[in-house]
């Protein structure tokens, strides 16, 4: 996937979800990233984007 695609597929990510609204916003988001697994196939794949996905975001006490 180039830059350029990449750009316009979270573009289409941010419209998918402003035509949704804050409330169903987070449900899109768990429905593609059930696919998005599901996609992959390759649970250690899935794990290493989970923990670059969760790195930074932890709240610290």
């Amino acid at each position: 996937m180039t830059d350029i695609e990449l750009d316009n597929l979270y573009t289409e990510l941010c419209h998918t979800m402003g035509g949704l609204g804050e409330q169903r916003s987070p449900l899109l988001l768990a429905r593609f990233a059930l696919l998005a697994m599901g996609a992959i196939g390759k649970a250690d794949v899935v794990q290493g984007l989970l923990r670059d996905a969760a790195d930074g975001l932890a709240e610290s006490a």
